[in-house]
């Protein structure tokens, strides 16, 4: 009898400590920056950066940090949480995802950039880099500036293709993403918000890629986002990416990327060896073939 009392009050006694223990992980877990902390960061930022005049948009998700005057950082920070909205919807991201507003600094002379990724990032930046992001600190950002000499930088263009980076790389968590699927959503979500900008892509991937016939075989041409070269394969990479994304293919997405995640035994893994899971090569490119020949809704 008393050792079942003994018993009784050990497992009673482990109960609050255990309770504690896991209050004690809750507090240790750093709280998502407030968008005044992110604002403070930006400010402090810009000035480790050199930069003399700093301007500051708060949109409803993102804080944006540039020295553009006043009348092109305010339309600059409103296209670019239209391009937030659309990735993030692609993305399917919940409310969880978003608590943090990503800070994106738009920088009009590279030698700020440099500057900022010294002294602020701690990083030594590569020779021609312009822009980076990192969506894992407590104070995320992007970061972006034209490169040395460029006349008439489009930053917009700039900013929304690295922020569409930064949010795929969010999603991915620790997948090792290849280039071609980072440029090809960032080329995605421009065809979303901006459907004039696709110009002949439409029936130049409609003629790569013809719709197979029931039972037919084919070459497929879905590899050649990874494969291919040039302006070929920038049109099928942009196009898959969008399909993955935006379209039925998105239902395979959150598995892709995490047979992308590095591990023991294979440290590189690639995205032909992520589809040796329950969807091959052939399944990929059937259904993105069907999906172009019914007229995919970012080429409407």
């Amino acid at each position: 009898m008393r050792s079942h009392v003994a018993i009784g009050l050990s497992l009673f006694a482990l109960i609050p400590i255990a309770s504690v223990h896991a209050q004690q992980n809750d507090k240790e877990k750093p709280a998502p920056p407030t968008a005044a902390k992110q604002i403070e960061f930006a400010t402090e930022a810009m000035k480790k950066a050199d930069v003399k005049v700093t301007r500051i948009v708060e949109t409803q998700r993102l804080i944006v940090a540039t020295s553009m005057p006043e009348t092109k950082a305010k339309p600059l920070a409103e296209n670019l949480e239209k391009v937030y909205l659309v990735a993030s919807k692609a993305l399917k991201f919940e409310a969880a995802d978003e608590k943090a507003k990503l800070v994106v600094f738009v920088f009009t002379d590279l030698d700020q950039y440099r500057q900022f990724k010294r002294s602020v990032v701690k990083e030594r930046p590569d020779d021609g880099e312009t822009a980076s992001h990192d969506v894992k600190r407590d104070d995320p950002f992007v970061a972006v500036s034209a490169r040395r000499g460029e006349k008439s930088p489009n930053f917009e263009a700039l900013a929304a293709s690295e922020l569409c980076r930064a949010l795929l790389a969010k999603k991915g968590g620790n997948a090792r993403l290849p280039e071609w699927m980072k440029s090809g959503f960032a080329r995605a979500v421009q065809m979303r918000t901006d459907p004039r900008s696709i110009g002949g892509d439409r029936q130049a991937v409609a003629r790569l890629a013809p719709k197979l016939a029931k039972g037919a075989k084919g070459t497929p041409v879905a590899d050649k986002a990874w494969t291919g070269e040039g302006k070929e394969r920038d049109l099928v990479a942009a196009s898959l990416m969008d399909f993955l994304t935006f379209g039925p293919g998105s239902e395979k997405l959150g598995s892709l990327l995490s047979a992308l995640v590095p591990t023991a035994a294979i440290d590189e893994p690639t995205f032909a060896a992520a589809l040796m899971g329950d969807w091959t090569l052939e399944d990929l490119d059937r259904a993105w073939r069907d999906w172009i020949a019914k007229g995919s809704p970012a080429s409407k």
